[in-house]
């Protein structure tokens, strides 16, 4: 009985999480009738599918589109890289060292950290604008990967500190005696022991960088725009095109989805790796 009950919570929860997903993927093959006509829920039964919303993808809007994917996935990728790489040494400075400013220490550094997270962006974003158009990194992809890295630093800081606090220390003395330097000890012990949690921050830093919004709307204009400006615009004008926007909001969840892909089977990988060492 309790296996039945689970299973049907499960189901209920995945038809919960699915059905968005689902009906997305069909407006996306939807005309302009059908969508304000409906609701149509099947393909070939009371709606016949087009391919008007891929044709314009492929067609008119492609270079308007394919520049928003790929600085989406630029943007994401490299400033979710160097915010794990710095964070990890960081994290590694508050996990192995005791600090002492005044009346501050560790934990006071850590939670100064972590509240540059806390804060809402809408808080700095203004003299984020002011700083960049100073220094003219307004709508540069150098910019915006800067913006990102500072964006999500905190939280990897934040995760890696907890990670690497754990992994006992006379690993390291033994890798010390071994003849391996502090940074060999860092490099060749310590970060890969800490990869699951690296890959994990790496994951996390991927989608909050994916799915920005307000960062890319007051920082680009143009050249660095991202793929979620692209969909506001299409939703923004006088008569949103459903159409477009559902079939652009597919190819959207493809890079996430490949990144959690890879790295829940790299953790894993990490995970077990870590367990017969």
């Amino acid at each position: 009985m309790d296996r039945i009950r689970r299973l049907a919570l499960l189901g209920v929860w995945g038809l919960f999480a699915i059905f968005p997903v689902y009906w997305m993927a069909i407006t996306a093959f939807k005309e302009q009738r059908d969508i304000y006509q409906g609701p149509f829920v099947v393909p070939g039964v009371d709606f016949q599918p087009t391919l008007q919303s891929w044709e314009y993808i492929a067609g008119t809007g492609r270079d308007q589109i394919l520049l928003g994917f790929g600085n989406s996935v630029l943007f994401a990728a490299v400033s979710s890289f160097l915010a794990v790489v710095i964070g990890a040494f960081a994290a590694y400075g508050l996990a192995r060292y005791k600090y002492r400013f005044g009346p501050f220490t560790n934990s006071d550094l850590s939670f100064l950290i972590v509240s540059q997270r806390i804060m809402p962006p809408i808080v700095a974003v203004i003299a984020l604008f002011a700083m960049f158009r100073f220094v003219g990194l307004l709508d540069t992809h150098f910019g915006m990967i800067l913006v990102y890295t500072w964006f999500n630093l905190p939280l990897t800081v934040f995760i890696l500190t907890d990670f690497m606090s754990r992994i006992p220390v006379e690993i390291e003395h033994a890798a010390a005696i071994d003849g391996y330097g502090k940074f060999d000890q860092i490099r060749k012990v310590m970060l890969p022991l800490a990869m699951p949690g690296m890959a994990a921050a790496y994951l996390l830093s991927f989608f909050f960088v994916w799915n920005d919004f307000l960062l890319a709307l007051m920082l680009t204009f143009r050249d660095a725009q991202t793929l979620p400006i692209v969909i506001t615009a299409l939703s923004a004008q006088m008569e949103p095109r459903w159409w477009l926007i559902s079939a652009i909001g597919l190819l959207a969840i493809i890079p996430p989805a490949l990144a959690a892909i890879v790295l829940d089977r790299f953790m894993e990988r990490q995970v077990l790796r870590g367990g017969i060492r």
